[in-house]
């Protein structure tokens, strides 16, 4: 867990299975790159998102280049083509909504996840 965001980090396939088992409330996957300089303002809008908004959703985070096997089963389970930076946001297992590169921002999670 991200101690700062209450966030939780997705190091392994048994950490993807336990968010993906959230059915309460929505659920949040957040991909990103640490090299990349669109990827880092998308992490920042997130996780800014996620600090002051903790019981809006299970919040996590992948860092990809560290977790590719994570990030692959993610698109193959979820049949989201691959992108970076991503987040995709279910309600109930279900897909409602994508985010992609610039797409990320707290504006855009506040319409999908209220605050």
């Amino acid at each position: 867990m991200l101690p700062e965001t209450g966030m939780i980090e997705l190091k392994s396939l048994a950490d993807l299975e336990r968010a993906l088992r959230e059915t309460k409330r929505p659920v949040v996957l957040f991909k990103h790159s640490t090299q990349c300089p669109v990827s880092a303002a998308a992490d920042e809008e997130y996780r800014a998102f996620a600090g002051t908004h903790p019981d809006s959703a299970l919040f996590t985070h992948l860092d990809l280049l560290a977790h590719r096997d994570v990030s692959n089963a993610i698109a193959r389970r979820l049949d989201v083509r691959h992108e970076s930076p991503q987040a995709i946001v279910l309600r109930g297992n279900q897909i409602v909504a994508v985010l992609n590169q610039d797409e990320i921002t707290a504006n855009a999670l506040t319409a999908l996840l209220g605050g």
